[in-house]
Order: C-alpha cells, then sequence, then structure tokens
C-alpha cells in the first residue's frame, strides 16, 4: 500500500511539474488544488475498502508486540545459576508438550498454528523453571497434570472441529476468537511460571 502511495505521489509530482510549464498563476493553483482532492479521495476510497485488513493487521502487530513482551518476562524469570535436574514433573510436562507440539503443526489453519507454537514455547520456558527448582513443587506439579493436559485436550477438540465443513468455512470472525481462546494459555502459564518460584522459595 505504501508502495502504491509513494508512485501516485511521484507520478502526480510529475504530471504538476510538467503542467507547470504552461500554466502559471490561478490556473495552476487550481489544478494542484484539484488534483491533491482527487488523490485524497481516491486514497481515502481505498482505505475505507481495505479499512478491515488494516484494523487486523494493527491487531496482529500489537498481538505480535504483547507476545514478545510476555515471552521475554517470561525467559528472564528462569533462575539461571540453579542446576538443572530432569524431575518428575518436568519429564511428564515434556512428554505431554511432545505431544502438544506434533498436533500443533498439523494445525491447518496459519494463524491458529502460529499461535499454538508460541504457547508451546512458553510451556517450554516453565518447564525450564521447573528443572531449576530444588523440588517439584505442587505448582510444578500441577502446571505438568494439568496445565498442559488441557493444552492437549484443546488440540484434540480442535482437530475434533476440523472435520466439519462448517468449521472449515469459518469466518475471520471465528477465526480470530479461536486465536483469542487459545491465547488464554499464555496468561495461564505465566501466572502458573510465578507460582512455581514462589512456592519454590518456600521449600
Amino acid at each position: 500500500m505504501m508502495n502504491k502511495m509513494a508512485v501516485a505521489f511521484l507520478v502526480g509530482t510529475g504530471i504538476l511539474l510538467a503542467i507547470s510549464n504552461f500554466w502559471e498563476g490561478e490556473g495552476l493553483m487550481f489544478i494542484c488544488v484539484t488534483s491533491l482532492l482527487l488523490l485524497t479521495a481516491f486514497f481515502s476510497m481505498r482505505k475505507q475498502k481495505n479499512g478491515g485488513r488494516a484494523d487486523q493487521l494493527r491487531e496482529l502487530i500489537m498481538d505480535a508486540k504483547n507476545v514478545k513482551i510476555a515471552h521475554n518476562e517470561v525467559k528472564a524469570k528462569i533462575p539461571k545459576n540453579s542446576p538443572r535436574r530432569e524431575s518428575p514433573a518436568a519429564f511428564e510436562g515434556s512428554t505431554k508438550l511432545v505431544t502438544a507440539r506434533s498436533m500443533a503443526v498439523l494445525v491447518r489453519k496459519p494463524r491458529l498454528r502460529e499461535k499454538i507454537l508460541e504457547i508451546c514455547d512458553f510451556a517450554d520456558m516453565v518447564l525450564e523453571t521447573i528443572r531449576r527448582m530444588p523440588e517439584d513443587t505442587p505448582a510444578a506439579v500441577t502446571f505438568a497434570e494439568n496445565h498442559l493436559t488441557r493444552l492437549v485436550e484443546a488440540l484434540e477438540r480442535c482437530f475434533e472441529m476440523n472435520k466439519h465443513d462448517e468449521y472449515n468455512n469459518a469466518s475471520e470472525t471465528l477465526d480470530s476468537q479461536e486465536i483469542e481462546c487459545f491465547s488464554t494459555f499464555i496468561t495461564a502459564f505465566k501466572k502458573q511460571q510465578d507460582n512455581i518460584l514462589t512456592e519454590g522459595k518456600s521449600f
């Protein structure tokens, strides 16, 4: 869109410069004003036509920024100096996460697939937090047994719905709602990491 605007601006400027060799004064002013009004009207109509796409693009950019911020927050909280160990909770969680990732790559909708893979990355960082804890806290066990189980179950429902034509032909609105529902896992995983770290201090 920006490239088209730049080309139109350059072409318009060239035309005005060429015309300026033949007209002066009020005639030139009239041509300039008219040309600018036509260009403004043209891009206004294009903006209305593509308004939905522009809004969607802004939402995607904002979501990407929020995910990046959340990713950095979770990564920063992973204890770096503690010895790494493969605890029972971490092992169980890793097994379920492998299942979730193998299912995620098979999701047909690109945006949804990308979101679920992002969620898996968050889960991986929480598991790394568990590996750095001296012991498996109740919060760590809950994450491995409950949180990751819910993720796998959500993916199973997603694949079950994928068998229906109505789901495959769903509108973009429904796709966005589905992505938003899966995004709640990121918030839940962040909160559970905080619980794991808080409980780890009391052990």
